[in-house]
């Protein structure tokens, strides 16, 4: 799959009806009651859908500025309560929450199931009306960026967004091993957004930046997660336009197998996203 162009023409961006919501309701395998919300806009047709994974002692609603996007342009939303936050806070009918401690929550909530957590509720979306299962997408932050590129082998998306990848404790002993081969494994177009301040990220971000199929938008300072949506939206919502509404222009995907190794004009910062919005721009 192609890491360039990632602009769509504006000027090619349909109107969509409000959208619909269908609440999800899931129990894992170790109990724990899963509950998220998919948003469909209306269109003709199927329509392709990104995963949300939240970050630490969030919810799905953090995810509200990139899913108006999506909405935008025809692309749906199952966003996620990830275990031990929001309304997914029972297990087994006792309540189990998350503290202010990531790795005793880590532990106590099994934060290393979220992958799992993640291919299950792709696993029901494929089988909801008006869902392209061919074209999903997953998105997360903090440690739901870890865990969403820890799941694309078995969710098997088109495209996967992790801002600021992190958690990596959570995840157990050569964490960082499993994400560099689940990345390959996923085979998907891969955008990671990390800050050279923020430890942890950058350092994941490190261990995937030169796999084929990886863009990388590092930044300076120690921006995480969510606060990259304030002015990032916008990428965001390009980089999924792209690779999950791109077959709408026309064109044809390349082969999986010719997805090219990364080199710097794969990366995709402001600067890049100016000027792609700049050539497409009417003359």
């Amino acid at each position: 799959m192609r890491m360039r162009c990632l602009l769509a023409p504006l000027a090619s961006l349909a109107l969509f009806a409000a959208p619909a919501s269908t609440e999800m309701a899931l129990t894992s395998p170790d109990g724990f009651a899963l509950k998220g919300t998919l948003t469909l806009p209306t269109a003709k047709g199927k329509v392709p859908v990104v995963i949300l994974a939240h970050q630490f002692r969030a919810d799905r609603t953090g995810w509200a500025p990139l899913a108006e996007r999506l909405a935008a342009r025809g692309i749906g939303t199952l966003a996620l309560d990830l275990r031990g936050h929001g309304a997914s806070t029972q297990k087994g009918g006792a309540e189990v929450i998350v503290s202010s401690d990531f790795m005793a929550s880590a532990k106590a909530v099994g934060f290393d199931q979220i992958p799992a957590d993640l291919a299950q509720a792709a696993a029901w979306l494929r089988k909801q009306p008006g869902v392209d299962g061919r074209r999903i997408g997953l998105a997360g932050s903090s440690v739901g960026a870890f865990s969403v590129l820890l799941a694309a082998p078995e969710v098997k998306p088109v495209a996967v967004l992790s801002l600021s990848p992190a958690g990596t404790g959570a995840f157990g002993e050569g964490a960082r091993e499993k994400l560099k081969a689940a990345v390959l494994r996923g085979k998907a177009s891969t955008l990671v957004l990390a800050s050279t301040g923020d430890k942890d990220a950058f350092e994941n971000a490190q261990v995937v930046k030169d796999l084929p199929g990886v863009a990388l938008n590092l930044k300076d300072g120690e921006e995480h997660g969510f606060a990259y949506l304030k002015e990032q939206a916008d990428l965001m919502a390009v980089f999924f336009g792209e690779y999950l509404t791109y077959h709408h222009t026309g064109q044809v995907y390349a082969a999986a197998s010719a997805k090219p190794a990364v080199t710097p004009d794969n990366v995709i910062n402001d600067k890049t996203l100016a000027e792609r919005k700049a050539a497409d721009a009417p003359k």
